[in-house]
């Protein structure tokens, strides 16, 4: 069943459009990523999609009821992470978590104990007491995440939830949202860090100039762009050796001084192509120091797609 529908989604600022018909299809229980230039349209759709801002025309569907008559009930269904979290600077860390999970309907004794977890959870239970105004961006991050997933909402909405985060934060966030879709939870997120994109989602969109480009798996989406895996050579004392071998199908380039990369034109015989080329490079005079086969990330089909706009 899908969890999130969006069809033909029209918002426009003025004379400028940031989202031209869009269409997304969002399955219950899975992570989808949202990906594309600045000033694609990612945190319109999100907000569209949250009823924050009005669109102009289209259809947005969460768990089958249309966000623009939705009731508050199903509203506190939904968490949200906004781009960036800002809280009420005189109160408690707990003070905030304890105000939202009060207006999300939370019973008064679950109410504390849900805070509790969450406190722990996102390992600041020592900023408890501590005023929001003096928290640093990383736990500001951390109490923002709280406070989306506090009141345990079966639709979870974050725009860049891992920007401004250390690795070991960025694990901690990873790890919640793994657990969060294991227990049923379905996760939209946003994020110009597209390993945490390859990492998390069973499937992306891809965006640019409002327009969802693409909408489907990242295996879909690398077959689509049809890029081929590629061997690293490292060579020691490098004096152009390397541009006298000829192999069949194969092609030798030099990105950067003791660096090749190798691309073969049958990518079903790397295994027997491999032995044969380390040998011709060899033979031409190459010492090489280490080779390894190297398949395209998600960054790679990115900037392929969009043609290597920033």
């Amino acid at each position: 069943m899908e969890a999130i529908i969006i069809e033909g989604l029209v918002k426009s600022y003025g004379p400028n459009v940031a989202v031209d018909h869009a269409n997304l299809h969002i399955d219950e229980g899975t992570v989808f990523g949202l990906i594309g230039p600045n000033g694609a349209g990612k945190t319109t759709i999100l907000r569209s999609l949250l009823g924050i801002i009005p669109y102009d025309s289209g259809k947005v569907l969460v768990s089958g009821t249309d966000m623009r008559r939705a009731n508050p009930q199903l509203k506190l269904k939904i968490g949200y992470l906004p781009q960036r979290a800002a809280f009420q600077e005189w109160k408690t860390t707990e003070q905030v978590l304890l105000s939202l999970g009060r207006l999300s309907g939370l019973e008064k004794t679950y109410l504390k104990e849900r805070v509790d977890e969450v406190l722990e959870l996102l390992g600041i239970e020592e900023y408890r007491s501590r005023k929001v105004g003096k928290l640093s961006g990383g736990t500001m991050q951390k109490l923002g995440f709280a406070q989306a997933i506090l009141h345990e909402p079966s639709v979870l909405i974050l725009d860049e939830p891992m920007a401004a985060l250390d690795p070991s934060s960025r694990f901690l966030f990873k790890k919640i949202i793994k657990e969060s879709r294991a227990l049923g939870t379905t996760i939209l997120f946003s994020s110009h860090i597209l390993s945490d994109i390859e990492d998390l989602a069973d499937s992306v969109g891809l965006l640019q100039q409002g327009k969802v480009r693409y909408s489907g798996t990242i295996a879909g989406l690398k077959k689509e762009v049809d890029l081929r895996s590629e061997l690293m050579v490292e060579v020691v004392d490098d004096k152009g050796e390397w541009a006298s071998v000829r192999l069949p199908g194969v092609d030798i380039r030099q990105p950067s001084p003791g660096y090749l990369v190798v691309h073969l034109s049958d990518v079903t015989q790397w295994d027997v192509m491999v032995p044969k080329i380390m040998e011709a490079l060899m033979n031409a005079g190459c010492h090489i120091r280490s080779f390894n086969r190297r398949e395209p990330n998600l960054e790679d089909v990115y900037m392929a797609y969009v043609g290597g706009s920033n």
